[in-house]
């Protein structure tokens, strides 16, 4: 098996599956088994594959990254050319990456056609990448993102607009109930912690939280510092008068000779890595009896 050979052969080889690797004097351009690459194995020109169905295929990529890899790509589709071919942005992409990259494309063209002379060039610009997507999912039998759909149907300007309004809506309709739902479990989570049900709590909004452990007598923080109840009282004393004399930045405080106090306002106190809402202070103090 000769391995090393010219640029045309290697292409051939590879298309035929007639060895397992091969490629050129100055190996710029080589295959191993399925894959054959330019210069390294960061830029995949293409690959063998195939669908659930037994269909035989090749993935090739249409990035064009110097004239070298351009005249690369050429010669492996077209000692492939007896082989269907399916093309896509960069033949190292995962479907999820993809369809990423096809809509981006999409939507950046759609977006040239406010001002476009001759918006038909655009939309037969559209028209190509959803060709390719189409063939590739038809292949691998797979569903098409929605949006994806949507901005393959892209004929004007005033659909892109109407198009990128929707999606703005169903963007914030999904954030909010997202946020709706970790809001509920970080309650039902920070009632666990509190009840002693959990060690630890992973907080969702940036606070820090307090409960008290009656048999040690010591505060205990969501970050798992513990503080002696008669320390924390007097620390919290402090808190009230140093929010009743206008508060303090850079505070030049600590709080048992290790956490250095460097805030404390009406709002929120941050000592050391953690930051307690007043709300959260008080609360806290107040089922004490402070």
């Amino acid at each position: 098996m000769k391995k090393v050979v010219d640029r045309h052969t290697v292409a051939h080889l590879w298309a035929n599956k007639a060895q397992s690797e091969a490629r050129t004097a100055r190996g710029n351009f080589f295959f191993n088994d399925d894959r054959i690459w330019s210069y390294g194995s960061h830029f995949l020109i293409a690959y063998h594959t195939h669908n659930d169905r037994g269909q035989h295929a090749v993935v090739i990529t249409r990035s064009r990254y110097s004239n070298t890899t351009a005249e690369q790509v050429g010669i492996v589709r077209s000692a492939s050319g007896h082989l269907k071919q399916l093309t896509v942005p960069e033949a190292g992409m995962d479907n999820r990456q993809l369809f990423e990259k096809w809509y981006d494309e999409i939507t950046g063209i759609a977006g040239k056609l406010g001002n476009a002379r001759k918006p038909e060039k655009y939309i037969a610009q559209i028209r190509g990448i959803m060709a390719e997507a189409t063939a590739y999912v038809e292949f691998f039998g797979i569903e098409m993102p929605e949006r994806m759909v949507e901005a393959g149907k892209i004929q004007s300007s005033e659909q892109f607009a109407a198009m990128l309004a929707k999606e703005a809506e169903l963007t914030k309709t999904a954030f909010e109930k997202r946020r709706a739902a970790e809001n509920k479990a970080h309650k039902s989570q920070l009632k666990d912690w509190r009840a002693f049900k959990t060690a630890y709590i992973k907080t969702r909004d940036g606070y820090d939280y307090l409960r008290f452990n009656h048999t040690t007598k010591r505060v205990q923080t969501s970050q798992r510092v513990e503080i002696p109840e008669a320390i924390a009282r007097e620390f919290y004393n402090l808190v009230l008068q140093t929010i009743a004399s206008g508060g303090c930045a850079d505070c030049r405080i600590s709080l048992m000779e290790k956490y250095e106090v460097a805030e404390i306002n009406k709002d929120f106190i941050k000592v050391g890595c953690h930051k307690i809402t007043l709300k959260e202070i008080r609360s806290f103090t107040r089922k004490l009896g402070w």
